[in-house]
C-alpha cells in the first residue's frame, strides 16, 4: 500500500514538473510556404557583409581530432611479477562474520574483519562463496586476488610485503558498484576489472581498473566541464545506457565495449523529448578507454539529420555527412519539430505513460483530455534546408571541389536568396565565400562565418537550442564553421 502511494506521489510529481497543460496535437509533416519568425528572433537585421574579416576577429578554437582505429601491432605485454608471498592458509579456518550485501548486514562493513582472516590463514575461496566475489590474478604475479562488493563499495583483497590488505576501494555513489567483468580487454598480459554502477534509475556508469605495477589505477581518463565553465577530471564513462556488451566491432583482436541507450524507458526523460536510442562505443587508444563513437539511431526529424551531418564532418565522415544534409533538404519522410510539439509530445507520452502505471496496479484515474492539434512550424524548412545547402558547400570546398561548392552556393542563392527565413543563412554563406574567395583559405572563410553567427545569434536557435530535447547540441557560432 505504502509503496504504491510513493510511486503516485512520485508520478504526480513528474507530471505537475515537466508537463505544462497546452492543448495540442500534432498534425501531417509537410513543409510548406507559410512561416511564422524564429523563436527569439529580432525583426531587424543588419545589412549582408561585404568585406572580409579583419585581424580583430578572434582566433578560431581548434578542433579536437578523432582517432577511430588503434594498431594492435603497438601493444606492449607487461612482463609477469615475481609471485607475492602470502600468509600459510588453514583450509579448516571459516570465516564467522556476517555477510554484507546490497542492503546492509548486522556486523556493519568488515574489511577488518575480512583482512584479519585472511592473514590467520583464511582461504579466499570461502570468502568468494560468502560474499559472491571474484577470484582471479590481478597484478600478474601468479597470486590471486579477490574482488567484491558490498555495501555501497567494491573492493579488491590481495597479498603485498607478505600480508594481505585492501589494495583498492571503490566507493559507490548512489548504489553499490557491480562486478561486471575481469578481462585483458587492452592485450597486455594483466586482466581490467570492469565495475559498473547505476546511479539513479537508467543511468549508468562504467570504471575500468588496472593494476601498473604498484596500485589499481583507473584507465578511463576525461574530462568534464561544469556549468560554471569549472574543468575536473573524472575516471569513468556514464550514460543511461543500462546494458552493455563486450565485443570486437572492427575485427582488430581488441575487444570493445558497446552500451545501449535505454532513457526511452524512463519517465524522467519524456519532459525533454525527442529521444533516440543511442549506442556507445569505447574501445582502448593506447593509452585509455576512450569514447570511439556515440551514434544515434536513424534520425526522425529534419534538424537531427542535421545535427547527425555536423557531427559526422569533426570526425571527418564527410561521404555519410553529405547524405544527411541532402536528405535535410530532399527527404519527405523527416519530420518537423517546435517548441510547441514538443509541449505536446511530453504531455501526451507523460499522460500515457503515467495511465499505464495506473493500470499495471489495478488503479483508476480520470481519463485525460483530448488535445487540441498543433499547427505544423512550416517556417523550419527553409531555414535548415538553406543551413544544409550552406554546409555542402563548405563540404565541397575542404575537399578541393570548388566547382562543385560554386554551383551549390548559387543553388542556395537562388532557392532562398529572397525567402524571409531561410535569408539569415544565404548571408552567412555569403559571408563566408567573399572572405574565403580573397585568400583562398578556410580559416578565413569561417571566421567570417562565425562572426556573422555572433552577431545573428538567432540562426542557431533552429539548429539545436533547449527545445530540441536533451540529446540535442546546442549550438554556439563556432559551431556554423569548424574548418581550421
Amino acid at each position: 500500500m505504502f509503496r504504491n502511494l510513493w510511486i503516485l506521489i512520485t508520478i504526480s510529481i513528474l507530471i505537475s514538473a515537466c508537463a505544462p497543460a497546452i492543448q495540442t496535437q500534432p498534425q501531417l509533416d509537410q513543409p510548406t510556404a507559410t512561416s511564422s519568425p524564429l523563436p527569439t528572433a529580432t525583426s531587424t537585421r543588419t545589412a549582408l557583409p561585404t568585406t572580409t574579416p579583419t585581424t580583430s576577429v578572434t582566433p578560431l578554437p581548434t578542433i579536437p581530432t578523432f582517432t577511430p582505429t588503434f594498431d594492435v601491432s603497438a601493444i606492449v605485454t607487461v612482463t609477469p611479477a615475481p609471485k607475492a608471498e602470502c600468509p600459510k592458509e588453514n583450509p579448516e579456518l571459516v570465516p564467522d562474520f556476517p555477510y554484507c550485501n546490497n542492503i546492509g548486514c548486522s556486523g556493519g562493513p568488515y574489511n577488518e574483519a575480512t583482512v584479519n582472516y585472511l592473514n590467520a590463514g583464511g582461504t579466499l575461496d570461502k570468502l568468494e562463496q560468502k560474499h559472491w566475489g571474484i577470484i582471479t590474478d590481478l597484478t600478474g604475479d601468479n597470486t590471486k586476488e579477490l574482488v567484491y562488493a558490498e555495501f555501497g563499495s567494491a573492493f579488491i583483497y590481495g597479498c603485498k610485503e607478505g600480508k594481505y590488505e585492501v589494495l583498492l576501494e571503490i566507493e559507490g555513489t548512489q548504489n553499490t558498484p557491480v562486478i561486471d567483468y575481469s578481462i585483458d580487454l587492452n592485450k597486455n598480459g594483466i586482466p581490467e576489472i570492469i565495475f559498473s554502477n547505476y546511479e539513479r534509475r537508467y543511468y549508468h556508469s562504467i570504471h575500468i581498473i588496472e593494476w601498473n605495477g604498484k596500485e589499481f589505477v583507473p584507465l578511463i581518463e576525461r574530462t568534464q566541464t561544469t556549468y560554471t565553465g569549472e574543468t575536473y577530471s573524472i575516471d569513468w564513462i556514464g550514460g543511461t545506457a543500462f546494458n552493455y556488451k563486450i565485443t570486437d566491432i572492427d575485427n582488430n583482436g581488441l575487444k570493445e565495449i558497446v552500451a545501449n541507450d535505454n532513457s526511452l524507458l524512463d519517465p524522467e526523460y519524456l519532459s525533454e523529448l525527442p529521444l533516440r536510442q543511442i549506442t556507445t562505443i569505447i574501445g582502448w587508444d593506447g593509452k585509455s578507454f576512450v569514447i570511439l563513437s556515440d551514434d544515434p539511431s536513424p534520425p526522425e526529424y529534419r534538424f537531427q539529420a542535421i545535427q547527425d551531418a555536423d557531427k559526422l564532418i569533426l570526425r571527418g565522415q564527410y561521404e555519410r555527412a553529405l547524405s544527411l544534409y541532402q536528405d535535410a533538404i530532399f527527404s519527405d519522410k523527416l519530420g518537423w519539430w517546435s517548441q510547441e510539439r514538443k509541449t505536446y509530445e511530453s504531455k501526451t507520452a507523460l499522460d500515457t505513460w503515467f495511465q499505464n502505471a495506473m493500470n499495471l496496479m489495478a488503479e483508476t484515474a480520470t481519463p485525460f483530455p483530448t488535445l487540441a492539434p498543433v499547427t505544423p512550424d512550416t517556417t523550419e524548412y527553409p531555414r535548415l534546408a538553406a543551413y544544409a545547402y550552406y554546409r555542402i558547400m563548405l563540404l565541397h570546398l575542404v575537399q578541393g571541389h570548388e566547382a562543385d561548392a560554386t554551383t551549390v552556393y548559387n543553388t542556395l542563392q537562388e532557392k532562398f536568396g529572397n525567402d524571409q527565413y531561410g535569408r539569415p543563412y544565404v548571408e552567412m554563406a555569403t559571408a563566408f565565400w567573399e572572405a574565403y574567395q580573397s585568400t583562398h583559405k578556410m580559416y578565413d572563410g569561417c571566421a567570417a562565418a562565425i562572426q556573422y553567427a555572433v552577431e545573428h545569434p538567432e540562426i542557431l536557435i533552429p539548429l539545436g537550442s533547449d527545445y530540441h530535447g536533451w540529446q540535442s547540441h546546442t549550438y554556439k557560432p563556432e559551431d556554423v564553421c569548424p574548418f581550421r
